[in-house]
C-alpha cells in the first residue's frame, strides 16, 4: 500500500502505516481508509482560511478515524503506489504556496 523508510509510522518489518484498527493487512487498511474518509468527506468540512493550519484541519477531519497522527505534519519520507508525497521537510513551504488569496475566492 504505502512505501516508506522504516519509522514511526508504520508496523515493524512492513510497509504498512499504523492505525487505530491495528489493521496489518496493506489491501485491508486501503479499503477501510477508502471507506472511512469518503463518509467524512460527505460531512461538512472543517471551515477556514485555506491556509496551512486549515490544510491540516481537513487532513485530519477525513483521516481522524484511520490514524492517530492525522492532520499532523509527517516527519518522513513516504509514497503510495507510483506517487511519492511531499518530502517532510517541504510541506510546510508547499502549503503556504496552495494558499488562495481572497481576491481570487
Amino acid at each position: 500500500m504505502y512505501d516508506a523508510v522504516a519509522d514511526e509510522y508504520c508496523y515493524p518489518g512492513t510497509t504498512v502505516l499504523k492505525n487505530k484498527l491495528d489493521i496489518r493487512a496493506s489491501e485491508e487498511l486501503a479499503a477501510f481508509e477508502a471507506e472511512v474518509s469518503d463518509a467524512r468527506a460527505d460531512e461538512e468540512l472543517p471551515a477556514g482560511d485555506l491556509d496551512f493550519e486549515h490544510f491540516k484541519a481537513v487532513h485530519r477531519h477525513l483521516f481522524q478515524d484511520v490514524y492517530d497522527w492525522a492532520g499532523e505534519p509527517r516527519t518522513v519520507r513516504i509514497s503510495k503506489g507510483e506517487s511519492t508525497f511531499c518530502f517532510p521537510e517541504n510541506i510546510e513551504r508547499e502549503a503556504k504556496r496552495l494558499v488562495v488569496s481572497p481576491e481570487v475566492v
